[in-house]
Parts: C-alpha cells; structure tokens; sequence
C-alpha cells in the first residue's frame, strides 16, 4: 500500500512521543533476508525499544509462503546478525530487546555462541532455557479464533479442541482425551528423525510440530526448519531417513563466531533443499 511505511514511521513517533513501548516484527524468508541489517540500524536510529525475528512457520498464508522460508544457512546468518547485534548493544549499555520466535533451535544456537564468547555463563542459560521449555503449543499457548473454536496454538486452524460456545475454555483446555493435545504435552514429545536424536530435546521441545505436519503429514516428524548441525545436537552420525540436510557441519568447539557478513549466504542447491517445502 502506497504510503504505509510512512504512516507506520509516524505511528512509532507518535507512540515514542507517548512513552508507549514499540517494537518491530520481521518474518524472514529468503527473499527479504537482505533487509535485516536495515530493519536492525532503522531500530536504532529510531531509538525503538524492541525486534522480534519470526521464522516462517508453515500455517495459513505462511504455508503458502513455504517455498520463501530462509534455508538453513541464511537462517544461521541471521542469528548471527541477531545476536552479534544485541551483545554489541549489551556492551554498549543499551536497553534494547531482541526476540526470536517460532523456531525453538535458537535457544540451543544461542547457547553454542555462549559456549563461545560468554563460557561462564553457559550453566546459567542452559538452566534458564531448560526452565522455559522450548515449543510450549497446547500447554501455555491456546488460541480462541472468532467464531469461538479453540486451537493449540494460533497456526492450527485446522484443528480444533472444541468450542467455547459449547463448553467453557477451562474444560476444553483441561481435556486431555484429545489425542493430539496428549501428544504436544507428552514430555518428552513423541518426536522421530533428528528430533528423536537430539539431545537438546529438553530445551526445544521439539521444536514446531506443525512445521514437522506440512512437510511431511506427520506431527511427530522432524521439524525441516531446524538449521542446526548434527554435532550441534549431538548426533555422531546423520539419521537415516532425514528430511533435511543443515548447513556444512563444523563442530561447535572449534566454530569462528566472528561478526557475520553484510550480506546473506546464497540459497541452498535445490537438491539440499527440504523436499516438498523449500524447493
């Protein structure tokens, strides 16, 4: 829509002139990857408070989007840009939030770069990610859509636990005869392929199973949008039958966490790409 950046830099004023708390949200795929940096230096020269990275989950008008979501080594990419850009603010004394959402393996990437540059505190942030929990989709996030149909979270519309026209939420929610919901609050999750393998299970929880669902038709499969490598997540020797293949493997203790480059990584060759979902 012509003028809606405009209008949208005005509302941030508007809101920043108030006191109001503002932040941006950034989905990132493989087409818009590029702006990043742009979208982080726009946060600081506008002196904004917060950015949330989104993954692309595959659900609604982001199922259709499947074939833009970033491959893997653009998704590292970005956390790296993510991350070296809030411990450079840390540094700085800033008070700036960084958030990423829908893809539960930056919980471990972030405890990798810890191991890294901050060595003393990976006890702290393991305990503190295993205590949040990883993918929490059916046990602390429901979603109640407009015609009052209950879902596990707000990208499974096509499911629904019930309705609160017909019972109240709290029964709904206290149900656990529905199959699914006693899957999603199984720890350890029901998981197979990589997820099965890995030992970060505890701090992801594996990962997003709707994701795993529009890959493959199966809730327990893998999630094709985790981009860590096998010795990432523990795995000596690739598990056969995986359904996506990460970035080349380059174990953890000898990683280079230099500042990231400028600019993205090119996509994958489309034969390395998760078949059905990003070629």
């Amino acid at each position: 829509m012509e003028g809606a950046f405009d209008a949208s830099m005005r509302a941030i004023d508007l809101c920043k002139e108030r006191g109001i708390k503002v932040g941006l949200r950034f989905t990132l795929t493989q087409n818009n990857a590029t702006e990043l940096p742009q979208l982080l230096e726009l946060m600081r020269a506008r002196d904004i408070d917060k950015f949330f990275l989104s993954h692309l989950n595959y659900a609604g008008r982001g199922n259709v989007n499947r074939r833009d979501d970033a491959v893997h080594r653009t998704t590292r990419w970005a956390m790296d840009t993510l991350i070296e850009t809030a411990w450079r603010d840390a540094r700085a004394g800033a008070h700036r939030e960084y958030v990423t959402g829908n893809n539960d393996a930056d919980g471990v990437y972030l405890l990798h770069w810890a191991a890294q540059q901050r060595p003393g505190h990976v006890a702290g942030l393991r305990a503190r990610l295993m205590a949040w929990g990883g993918n929490a989709t059916g046990e602390n996030i429901a979603n109640i859509d407009s015609l009052g149909n209950v879902h596990p979270d707000t990208f499974w519309w096509h499911y629904a636990l019930g309705n609160v026209l017909e019972r109240p939420f709290s029964a709904i929610w206290s149900d656990d005869s529905d199959p699914l919901l006693g899957q999603l609050r199984t720890r350890p999750r029901p998981v197979q392929g990589r997820c099965a393998a890995c030992e970060h299970r505890a701090i992801c929880n594996g990962n997003t199973r709707i994701r795993a669902f529009q890959a493959s038709n199966d809730y327990c499969a893998e999630d094709p949008g985790c981009y860590l490598d096998d010795d990432e997540i523990g795995i000596a020797t690739p598990v056969p039958g995986a359904m996506a293949e990460a970035a080349p493997s380059v174990p953890a203790t000898t990683r280079a966490w230099g500042p990231p480059s400028a600019t993205p990584p090119g996509c994958w060759p489309t034969s390395r790409r998760v078949a059905g979902c990003c070629c």
